[in-house]
This record gives structure tokens, sequence and C-alpha cells, in this order.
């Protein structure tokens, strides 16, 4: 073996560990896209502090926005399970109203 071969191999040794370096720009989330029944009816941004109330599928959900993160507060929905998933911010999030087919999804840009 020379010094070129070793050389070569110290090279192909690092790049090998490439994949495993994390993603330096991390997905940012920037909005909250709301759908009912499949079709986008508002799209919030997720950096100004509100509360939000949506009537759906028959029912009646609060929405809060609070440190760059969306949650159901209130659901009049049988069995509150939109309420127990709590605040989501990360992109790829969601939050399912089964009876007022709602969904929320954290969108990035």
């Amino acid at each position: 073996m020379t010094r070129n071969d070793l050389i070569l191999i110290a090279i192909l040794i690092m790049l090998s560990f490439l994949p495993l370096v994390p993603n330096p720009q991390p997905l940012v989330p920037s909005h909250a896209v709301i759908k009912i029944d499949g079709l986008i009816i508002h799209e919030l941004d997720l950096t100004e502090e509100k509360i939000f109330v949506l009537e759906a599928g028959g029912g009646k959900n609060i929405l809060e926005i609070k440190n760059g993160a969306i949650r159901v507060l209130e659901a009049d929905c049988p069995n509150k399970i939109c309420i127990k998933c709590g605040a989501i911010k990360n992109v790829g999030e969601t939050i399912a109203c089964v009876p007022h087919k709602l969904l929320i999804e954290i969108a990035g840009d």
C-alpha cells in the first residue's frame, strides 16, 4: 500500500460519516393549516398570539396560538381527544377532531 492509497481510504471513511451530520437548517414552522372535511379554510400565523373560535362539523372548537404553538383549548366533541393532543409546533405535527372533521397541521415554508 502506498501513501496515496492510505489517503484515499481515509477520505472514503470520512465521507461515509457524512449522512450522520445533522441538517444545519432545521424546518421552521411558519403557519398552521386548518382543514375541515379536507378543505383548507384558514392558514394561521404562529408568531402572533390569539384565540380563534371555529365552527366545524356541527360543533365548536376554540383554538389557542401561543409561543409559536397551536392547541385546541375547548371543544364540544364527545371524547375531547383533540384537547388531549396538547400543543403542536413542529412541522408535520397534526391535531384531528374526527367528529367535527377538523384537521390542524403545522406547515413550513
